[in-house]
């Protein structure tokens, strides 16, 4: 059994702040310029601190898995990726689906609901790191907002922890 972080890049790693900041020198690879050093920081305190292996939940999910590991070790980002969520609603998520439950406004929250269902018996708990609240009211419990100005904070990273550490 393992913990899961779920975790969107855009306003959690790559932020607006990061971006104001940024200079001729800022560091820039394939990808682009690299993510704000704070959020960087604290994510990694996350990682340390509760174990969890990470899912992408972010639209750069459209790398792929192989492109987005690439890119966390060329630029040194803690934890490990694991995977990324499903792409949208597939017809196998809405044949499998409860229709009276099922959100189709809420795409990533039922892409995280249908990589939960994949994987049933092996997660002992997860977090969602998110600056878009697009989750369904079963997750709210398991979700960390995050200012998309400013990314992942050291408030942030200590509720994430909290959260990973409780018994589901």
């Amino acid at each position: 059994m393992r913990k899961i972080i779920f975790l969107d890049i855009d306003g959690v790693l790559n932020t607006q702040d990061w971006h104001s900041r940024m200079t001729k020198d800022t560091p820039r690879d394939e990808y682009g310029y690299a993510f704000d050093p704070v959020a960087v920081e604290n994510l990694a305190h996350i990682v340390k601190e509760s174990g969890a292996a990470i899912v992408i939940s972010s639209s750069w999910k459209f790398y792929g898995v192989t492109k987005l590991r690439h890119m966390w070790k060329i630029r040194n980002l803690p934890g490990t990726i694991l995977d990324i969520t499903p792409n949208t609603v597939s017809d196998e998520m809405l044949l499998n689906a409860n229709l009276e439950e099922f959100q189709l406004g809420v795409c990533r929250g039922n892409e995280i609901k249908e990589w939960l269902s994949r994987h049933k018996g092996e997660v002992s708990n997860y977090v969602i790191i998110d600056d878009f609240d697009d989750l369904l009211p079963e997750q709210e419990d398991h979700v960390v907002l995050t200012d998309t100005l400013i990314g992942i904070t050291k408030f942030d990273a200590e509720k994430a922890i909290a959260i990973l550490k409780r018994k589901l």
